[in-house]
């Protein structure tokens, strides 16, 4: 996946991300070009994982089957979880820290 540095306007391979870290829940890139720090917008990266844990639980209730009446309302929300997941990590924008 490849994004532009919002500090150097370069357009960069997530591959060729050298360092990363991570503060709290939320992780941290450095731009190999400028050295700058960047992250997701932490709004959309709160959706990102809020999105992922509906997915979890969803798909955890419906292979255990703990609900069995609601299969089909769990399926759906596991489906809505991880579209919502996607398409955040999709058209998020990376700003500098």
């Amino acid at each position: 996946m490849k994004f532009d540095c919002p500090a150097c306007q370069k357009n960069i391979n997530n591959m060729d991300i050298k360092e990363r870290r991570r503060k709290g829940i939320f992780k941290q890139a450095q731009c190999p070009e400028c050295n700058a720090w960047l992250r997701m917008n932490p709004m959309m990266e709160s959706v990102k994982t809020v999105g992922l844990l509906v997915l979890l639980v969803a798909s955890l209730l419906n292979i255990f089957k703990v609900m069995p009446a609601l299969g089909t309302e769990l399926s759906i929300a596991g489906v809505i979880g991880v579209s919502l997941a996607l398409f955040v990590t999709l058209t998020a924008k990376m700003e500098k820290v």
